[in-house]
This record gives C-alpha cells, sequence and structure tokens, in this order.
C-alpha cells in the first residue's frame, strides 16, 4: 500500500524527514508503525500519513477510521480550508470572512 505525507515530521528511527505531499514508504515499514503514523497515536498527537487514494469523506481518509485533524476542528463548522476559503456543514464552500458571518446570522 502507497501513503502520502500530509504533515510534515521526521522520522524517529530513520531520522528522515518528510514533507507534506511526499509518499511514505509503506511497504518497508511495520505495520505497527503505519499505524501509529496514521492516527493521533503518536508524539505529534495528529495523523501524519494516509493511504494514497483514500477518501476524507467518510473516515477522514485514514485507514483506521479516525478522523483526520485539520486545525484542531474535528467536525467542527465552519472549517477553515485555507486562503479566503470555508466549508459550511452542508457541504456549501463560501469564500471571505464577511459572507460567512452573514451565512451564520441566517
Amino acid at each position: 500500500m502507497k501513503y502520502t505525507v500530509l504533515r510534515s515530521f521526521t522520522d524517529k528511527y530513520t531520522q528522515k524527514a518528510y514533507y507534506k505531499g511526499n509518499s511514505y514508504p509503506g511497504e518497508k515499514v511495520s505495520k505497527e508503525r503505519l499505524e501509529e503514523l496514521a492516527t493521533k497515536n503518536n508524539t505529534q498527537k495528529k495523523v501524519l500519513i494516509e493511504v494514497v487514494g483514500s477518501s476524507n469523506k467518510a473516515d477522514g481518509g485514514n485507514p483506521y477510521g479516525e478522523p483526520a485533524d485539520q486545525d484542531g476542528q474535528d467536525g467542527e463548522f465552519p472549517k477553515h480550508t485555507g486562503g479566503p476559503w470555508y466549508v459550511l456543514s452542508n457541504g456549501v464552500k463560501i469564500q471571505g470572512k464577511k459572507k460567512l458571518l452573514l451565512q451564520k446570522q441566517n
């Protein structure tokens, strides 16, 4: 199975740095280590890798069913997706904080 790095980290065993977007060598690593990195059971307490091609909708893109942490907003809406963009709980994308605040008032 192939994995993608979600958050930058340095492997504590090999001292190799992995950066967001890099591939992680899943076939060369123990199942326990993969589980550690794909869940919050690691030193960063964040999901660091995910299976390539997994969907982030149902299970957070994580083969172990734990939702991916996005800026500390597990399950909270609106989600800030970067720049001026926000996603509401109904899936609607809004650009700009002013529009977001107006949407919240309605």
